[in-house]
């Protein structure tokens, strides 16, 4: 089958940059990306971290669609426990009246960023531990315009021609069985996982609700990918992102991408070697010759159609070598 390939653009910052320029940088790979042919371009949010220029993805979602033809362009996504259900449904119905059939919403349940940035965004008050599948629901009203907790209340503009696309991201199979009850999307993260873990993405698929919010499963999977003209190279590039991926998994707020050199120093010898090294080899790295077979045996061995790329590089020629390399060899 003919992969939907999509853009997962964490617009990377690298050591020694600027976020303005990582914000330039994902501009143009939309652009690229929409006269290329991917199907879309996602945004995903992080605060207080120097790795990533975007804090919020939906304002970045609307410059791109302003600039862009016929790509899809969405929020992967939003982390919802930062921001009331109320406000996320008034621009989402915005951005799917001003541009019909191309915005989608992706919802995420992390805090987005570590301690003092949730707290900041909370206006110093302690995170309500709600139910974000509740949220999720609220949401799914006020966009199709059904009566919620407030009787009457209208989240402005109404009476969209189309009901946007719904996005919920996960890793696990419960956020796979929310999803699939509510009848939205999923997108799994293969790239924060080691190994391949189907039992999500099958759960999705054998539970989803075809009489809720969309009568048709969208399931996505999220992959880091470097692609070089030959192997060594292109997982000398994918360094930096497995190095700010290892950062992540201890806690730590991930750097901005650095050299290579910088990140062997730093890996060899230390209690980190092992693990940093297992999370590469989790990374696609291939030839340009290559890498539509590794592809879609990635998206075979999930029952999806539909991908999302991840590539972050110190070089940013590298990065869109990738990108061109992946939509040239489909």
């Amino acid at each position: 089958m003919k992969l939907k390939l999509g853009i997962l653009d964490q617009s990377p910052t690298i050591k020694g940059g600027t976020s303005l320029q990582a914000l330039k940088n994902s501009i143009d790979l939309a652009v690229f990306a929409d006269q290329a042919g991917f199907q879309s371009v996602i945004y995903s949010e992080h605060h207080g971290v120097e790795a990533y220029g975007s804090s919020s993805p939906e304002i970045l979602a609307a410059v791109v669609l302003s600039k862009t033809q016929r790509i899809k362009v969405g929020t992967g996504g939003i982390m919802m426990k930062n921001y009331s259900a109320y406000k996320i449904a008034e621009w989402t119905k915005m951005l799917g009246s001003l541009y019909p059939e191309r915005f989608i919403l992706g919802l995420g349940k992390a805090p987005g960023g570590l301690k003092d940035a949730v707290s900041a965004l909370n206006n110093h008050r302690s995170v309500i531990l709600a139910s974000q599948e509740t949220k999720l629901e609220e949401i799914i009203q006020y966009i199709k315009e059904e009566k919620g907790i407030y009787e009457g209340l209208m989240a402005q503009p109404t009476n969209l021609t189309h009901l946007p696309e719904i996005l919920w991201l996960g890793s696990g199979v419960q956020s796979a069985l929310e999803a699939a009850k509510h009848g939205v999307g999923y997108s799994y993260a293969d790239f924060m996982s080691n190994e391949l873990a189907a039992e999500s993405t099958e759960t999705y698929l054998n539970e989803f609700d075809r009489t809720q919010y969309s009568p048709v499963p969208s399931l996505q999977v999220a992959v880091a990918v470097s692609v070089a003209e030959n192997l060594k190279l292109a997982e000398e590039n994918a360094y930096g992102m497995a190095y700010q991926f290892l950062q992540a998994r201890h806690i730590q707020a991930p750097e901005a991408l650095l050299p290579i050199e910088t990140i062997r120093q730093r890996i060899s010898g230390s209690e980190d070697e092992d693990e940093f090294f297992k999370i590469l080899d989790h990374i696609i790295t291939d030839t340009p010759g290559n890498i539509s077979y590794r592809l879609q045996e990635k998206a075979d061995a999930y029952n999806t159609d539909e991908l999302l790329i991840l590539c972050n590089m110190y070089h940013e020629k590298d990065r869109m070598d990738t990108y061109k390399s992946i939509i040239l060899g489909h």
